[in-house]
């Protein structure tokens, strides 16, 4: 026959104290609901229970009611099921959970969207921070490249100049001109 303590079943449940588990026991009218040892079919009823409450969402009582309607010749070895044995203080019947777990969800959400938003405006104002800083210091770069290319053109054009010679045989210069002479029979 298979056993297993009190305090390995509270840990496989996920259960917070060994308690738990013998108040069930006592409620599912196991006649060795106080030993520390849990033995074959009541381990069984014990893990339906918590299935049928955790994951089925039952009260406590119709749990119990449905795990007693399952029994097949276990009956006689147990008492009478006793819903009041369990401390229903401790215990929220499967809406409540649910509605817990679904305010926990969207709380975790929206405290996660608005931290987001805040580390967003922080980045931003740094992003376009660093956006300006990088366009000034680009077009400054550009600007002293493009002064410093247009100097170096009109340099090469002004040393182009000066290397070529000057033929000014047909040139005429700007200034005053002599007056002709006609040197002929009269003068």
């Amino acid at each position: 026959m298979t056993t297993i303590s009190r305090v390995d079943l509270k840990f496989e449940l996920g259960l917070g104290k060994v308690s738990d588990i013998t108040s069930v026991r006592k409620a599912l009218g196991h006649r060795k609901w106080q030993n520390a040892q849990v033995e074959g079919v009541d381990i069984d009823e014990v893990r339906e229970y918590y299935r049928l409450v955790r994951e089925k969402m039952m009260s406590s009582t119709d749990a119990l009611i449905q795990i007693a309607s399952e029994r097949n010749g276990y009956a006689e070895q147990c008492d009478d099921i006793n819903d009041r044995e369990i401390d229903h203080s401790q215990h929220q019947d499967g809406e409540e959970e649910t509605n817990g777990m679904v305010l926990a969800v969207r709380n975790a959400t929206q405290e996660a969207s608005l931290a987001m938003t805040d580390v967003a405006d922080a980045a931003s104002d740094q992003i376009v921070d660093a956006f300006y800083i990088a366009l000034g210091a680009n077009v400054v770069d550009k600007l002293t490249e493009r002064s410093s290319q247009v100097r170096s053109n009109f340099a090469q054009i002004t040393e182009a100049i000066r290397q070529t010679p000057l033929d000014l045989r047909k040139g005429s210069l700007p200034g005053k001109k002599a007056p002709k002479q006609i040197s002929g029979l009269w003068g």
